[in-house]
């Protein structure tokens, strides 16, 4: 695929209409498989940051927007490194005909990735602009001072940056051989006017009003409505196809068939529900699905007793015959993205350049855009992706679904086709979070301090989504670590001999990435195990994780102690049923998060209710402590589901649930109130914030069910029938 270059991009795009642009990119750091991964080189930059003639600063954003706001946060940086406020800046979404490919916006890796290269790229445009202010005042650049939207010298002359720019486009080239400037964003002694503060989302207004800036919003004219058939598990072929009465339709436009895709093209959505209705599909299942099936193919135990985990993720002075204190097995079901706005896609062939495009929200513009020329045989330059606006994501807009439904039906129509999915089709034919089970086995020296480790463990494959890589490459990674599930396997802990082993497994169920990856499942079961094992020798819990953490992750117990501090300002009531649980966890080796969750199991109504959560992160620089915040919240809702609510129904053939009236997420009513605070650490760069809470709210919830009832959660979503048979 042809990349623009930078004096391409500035020539070519009418991105530049004139004025100061300076880009700054990252490094190659990984293969153009699976997600797309690719982290542009200097030559193509991912930073976009352009003065023009009026003095207005335009960025180009990186990221795609489904409620994280990075955005907002890498505006922040850039305002902060240039003394403008966010409001100055004007933040514009990419086609991925605009910028190089970029990672897809997943793993709460937008800040992670995106904070240095924008603080630099701003730094850099600032001296630019400084030395032009210099040589236009005819001073030394030690004169020339910040000032607001601008510089002003030491007799308080003022120049804004507008008289510093010209109408011509202007390029500036960042010097890796030279010094970098001074980063304002890390500067921990230099007091902040934007990195630090609330902010308000761009979309904000769009939002609130009920402005189209979703996918399914997008008006056309000549646009078509289609919809396609969807198998009812992964493995499911085409047995025979009755589609009688399709074409008596009224609106219907045409019936496509290729090999197993059948879909149709109508007038209007109401057609395409009428023409749908028709359609009735028989389907082969190459083997049985059910829930016993999911459980046989990751039955951990069979596969530690036959020795056959996969891969060894940690292995030091494992001592397999241990007097094992706690030897416990948790199992962790799949679970549904369950994402409010169903996913939608409009495509469209032209006889000019681009031959393609596609509007839809997806996480990965890039992969999409490779997937579709792919798909229809095109060059990768003959198709341009223009990324909109998601209503929630959470892993489940990565791969090339929705928008294959509607390049299809385009191309059998030569129309631009919307193809607008329903809740059914979401919940049922979507994909769906990993099953998991986990074996974890500790032990004790004479002083009841930790000695030993294992966990073994088997998941279905997270990141290696079939549409991503070749046919001929599948084979080969599966010999090596899917790094998506592993995540949250490593303990915190100091443990003289451990091991942790796991296999990824091939799950006759749609999966894919889902919200905090395997984190959440392993930190689950890790910290229930931990929690187990401190209530056995009659310790605190959390005197207990910090005793055994030693002087190893600072971090982490600065989070503990402090959500301890959070939770007891809240007393627990006294009485039969009440509880209080604590867990801790590092997401990603850069995210530090501790949790404590109080419950209230009701004999009478024979419900368990989270009433109050406490929550403490520390991802360094709180770059927007207020959407931090929010994210943090997000999470806890996100782990009341996912502990107490969400089960995804598996039948004999088919996924069973099929909306919210039977699948049920957390609402409002469910919702605890909440305490939260922020370890800040200004001279460390931020990490994302957007899965951390998870991997310790479950664990919180599952440990105070413990205390208040006696029962050990070891399957997941827990529910009062579990507790009443226990």
């Amino acid at each position: 695929m042809a990349i623009l270059s930078r004096r391409k991009f500035l020539f070519t795009t009418g991105w530049v209409a004139g004025g100061l642009t300076v880009l700054y990119g990252l490094r190659n750091r990984a293969l153009t498989v699976a997600p797309t991964i690719i982290y542009p080189d200097k030559m193509s930059a991912v930073s976009w940051l352009q003065i023009g003639p009026d003095g207005t600063c335009s960025m180009y954003f990186p990221r795609m927007e489904m409620g994280q706001n990075a955005n907002t946060g890498l505006a922040q940086i850039a305002a902060e490194e240039l003394n403008l406020e966010v409001k100055d800046i004007v933040g514009v979404t990419p086609s991925t005909s605009d910028v190089a490919p970029i990672a897809l916006t997943a793993g709460s890796m937008s800040l992670t990735v995106f904070s240095h290269p924008t603080a630099v790229a701003a730094a850099t445009l600032r001296e630019n602009l400084r030395a032009r202010a210099a040589a236009k005042l005819g001073q030394p650049l030690s004169a020339i001072l910040d000032d607001a939207g601008g510089f002003k010298t030491t007799d308080n002359e003022t120049i804004p940056y507008a008289d510093l720019v010209e109408a011509t486009p202007a390029l500036v080239e960042f010097d890796e051989t030279q010094p970098l400037p001074a980063l304002y964003t890390y500067d921990a002694k230099r007091k902040k006017k934007q990195v630090g503060h609330a902010a308000k989302p761009f979309d904000m207004q769009a939002l609130v009003t009920g402005a189209p800036i979703y996918a399914g919003d997008i008006a056309m004219p000549d646009v078509l409505y289609g919809r396609a058939i969807k198998p009812p598990v992964r493995n499911a072929r085409l047995e025979s196809l009755d589609t009688a009465g399709v074409s008596s339709v009224p609106g219907v436009v045409k019936l496509v068939r290729e090999d197993d895709f059948v879909g149709v093209v109508c007038k209007t959505p109401s057609a395409v529900d009428a023409a749908m209705a028709k359609i009735k599909p028989t389907w082969k299942l190459q083997q049985p699905i059910d829930q016993q099936t999911l459980d046989g193919l990751l039955d951990v135990d069979a596969h530690m007793a036959e020795g056959d985990l996969e891969h060894l993720y940690e292995d030091e002075n494992h001592r397999p015959d241990a007097d094992w204190a706690v030897d416990l097995r948790f199992d962790v079901q799949v679970q549904s993205h369950a994402m409010q706005e169903p996913r939608s896609a409009i495509a469209r062939f032209r006889d000019t350049s681009p031959s393609l495009e596609i509007w839809t929200g997806t996480q990965d513009p890039w992969a999409i855009k490779r997937l579709a020329a792919l798909d229809t045989g095109l060059s990768q330059d003959e198709v341009v992706v223009y990324p909109q606006r998601m209503g929630g994501s959470f892993g489940g807009r990565e791969h090339y679904e929705v928008e294959m439904d509607a390049v299809r039906l385009a191309r059998a129509v030569k129309r631009p086709v919307k193809v607008q999915w329903k809740r059914e089709d979401e919940f049922m034919t979507s994909r769906s979070r990993p099953a998991s089970a986990h074996r974890l086995r500790l032990a004790t020296d004479a002083d009841g301090n930790l000695s030993d480790w294992w966990h073994g463990y088997s998941t279905g494959h997270i990141v290696l989504a079939r549409e991503r890589l070749p046919g001929w490459l599948l084979p080969v990674m599966r010999l090596g670590e899917d790094m998506g599930v592993v995540r949250g396997a490593v303990t915190p802990y100091t443990v003289k001999h451990k091991r942790v082993e796991y296999n990824d497994v091939d799950l006759p169920v749609d999966l894919g990435v889902w919200r905090s990856l395997n984190a959440g499942p392993a930190v689950f079961a890790r910290e229930s195990a931990m929690d187990e094992l401190a209530l056995q020798l009659d310790k605190d819990p959390v005197d207990y994780r910090l005793q055994q953490m030693g002087e190893q992750n600072p971090r982490l117990q600065a989070c503990l102690s402090r959500v301890r501090e959070l939770a007891e300002k809240r007393p627990l009531p006294k009485g039969k049923g009440y509880g209080r649980g604590f867990a801790c966890g590092i997401y990603e080796h850069r995210c530090f998060v501790a949790a404590s969750a109080d419950v209230y199991i009701d004999a009478q109504t024979q419900t368990i209710k989270v009433e109050h959560m406490c929550c403490v992160e520390d991802v360094g620089l709180a770059v927007n402590p207020g959407q931090l915040k929010a994210q943090m919240e997000s999470n806890l809702a996100w782990s009341v589901g996912m502990a107490l609510l969400e089960r995804l129904e598996v039948g004999e053939d088919t996924i069973q649930s099929s909306n919210f009236d039977n699948y049920t997420v957390a609402r409002m009513s469910d919702m605890p109130s909440v305490d939260m605070d922020i370890i800040d650490q200004p001279s460390i760069p931020p990490a994302g914030a957007g899965e951390v809470a998870i991997i310790a709210g479950v664990p919180a919830i599952a440990n105070a069910v413990r205390q208040a009832s006696g029962f050990r959660a070891l399957r997941l979503p827990i529910s009062y029938e579990d507790i009443k048979s226990s």
